[in-house]
């Protein structure tokens, strides 16, 4: 608690220690697990070549990416004393005591890349992932009052998929479940996706949106590899774009309107793109560009708008520019904080909650922002 105000961080991350996969994979699939050769400022991790990881070109790390570092050479200065312990459970407490953070949501960090490997053995990947939430569990279970896990699915089969979403949500105590990316050829309005929607709301859970894409390519794929300022461009690109997108698909294709009791929350990708996209949206459901709309194909019974104050909530930064216009044109009661920690390119932690106080928006927004919204979107799993 801060100033009088309770505290939810909507939005932070793990961040997963070296042998996270040497103590959690399942026996029968150990010596296939993800081995790391080397990390960059605890961080960005580089894997022995592998059946998951192929060799690449010098210079690129396994998703083909260059490889920038500046940008986390000031992690130990940033971090401190959760840096020299690798964000260990209770170096994170620490902090949140420190700064004022009430109750901390969990998103898998960097160390989970290996998650979203795709054409890849599906049952090697299904055992990852149950390591990987297993281990996630125990992280949390340091303080579970304080600490909410996250769960994160692979984009393979839905039997699966439906399992062990179950299981991380009923036995492990996960407070949201991770969007899968679609299969090629596939929508999140297909009929395969109709018992992932039915499950998020028979258990009550919300779904996240961390900049998963809705389909293939990435919209910063046109920069992806090439060097220089065009590295910052796509990285600027990715969330809010992919996050917009995935907006619009669940409201136009009817998700949103067949499933009025589903939540889902569009994460780390700001929220000032909100009032532009919900006025376009709007104008191409029922205004003077409604013409590319077929009457008989439309699935939805009201404006966009309506289903996003409805069913939808989106994380804002703390000293996000557009933040009083957000509030001024849309309102408050969607809105979410998060700090992105412990990433490089978060605010600095003791910056974090601050500059959203200093923000000039009125004192009961900046109430709903940092606890009633993301009490409602979470539930009795995380305000409780």
């Amino acid at each position: 608690m801060i100033n009088g105000f309770k505290v939810i961080d909507a939005d932070a991350h793990m961040q997963e220690p070296l042998d996270v996969w040497d103590k959690y994979v399942e026996p029968e699939f150990y010596d296939r697990r993800p081995i790391i050769k080397e990390h960059r400022y605890r961080l960005m991790f580089d894997y022995e070549d592998s059946e998951l990881y192929p060799a690449q070109p010098e210079g690129k790390d396994q998703m083909g990416r260059l490889r920038p570092t500046e940008i986390l050479e000031r992690q130990p200065i940033k971090y401190g004393e959760a840096y020299e312990e690798w964000w260990s459970p209770e170096s994170r407490l620490r902090d949140m005591e420190r700064y004022g953070w009430d109750r901390m949501v969990c998103i898998p960090g960097t160390g989970a890349q290996p998650l979203k490997l795709e054409g890849k053995d599906p049952a090697l990947m299904w055992a990852l992932t149950r390591a990987y939430h297993n281990w996630s569990h125990d992280f949390c279970a340091a303080d579970p009052d304080k600490l909410k896990m996250v769960a994160t699915v692979p984009p393979y089969d839905m039997e699966n998929t439906l399992i062990e979403f179950r299981r991380a949500v009923e036995e492990l105590g996960a407070v949201t479940v991770m969007m899968p990316k679609p299969k090629d050829g596939v929508f999140w309005h297909h009929d395969e996706f109709t018992p992932f929607w039915e499950l998020a709301v028979e258990l009550d859970v919300p779904i996240s949106f961390h900049g998963v894409q809705s389909g293939s390519p990435h919209t910063g794929m046109r920069y992806h590899g090439v060097p220089g300022t065009l590295i910052a461009l796509e990285h600027a690109i990715g969330f809010p774009f992919e996050n917009m997108i995935s907006l619009g698909h669940l409201i136009y294709t009817g998700v949103l309107e067949r499933y009025p009791m589903l939540r889902v929350s569009m994460l780390e990708g700001n929220a000032g793109w909100v009032p532009f996209w919900l006025g376009r949206l709007n104008d191409h459901a029922e205004g003077r560009q409604a013409v590319f709309v077929a009457p008989s194909e439309n699935p939805m019974t009201m404006p966009p708008s309506e289903y996003f104050k409805r069913q939808v909530f989106v994380a804002c930064d703390g000293d996000e520019f557009g933040l009083p216009g957000v509030v001024s044109l849309v309102g408050a009661d969607n809105l979410l904080w998060n700090t992105d920690y412990p990433h490089p390119d978060a605010p600095d932690p003791d910056r974090a909650l601050p500059d959203f106080l200093n923000q000039p928006i009125p004192e009961e927004s900046k109430r709903k922002i940092l606890w009633d919204n993301p009490a409602r979107l979470y539930g009795e799993r995380v305000a409780a």
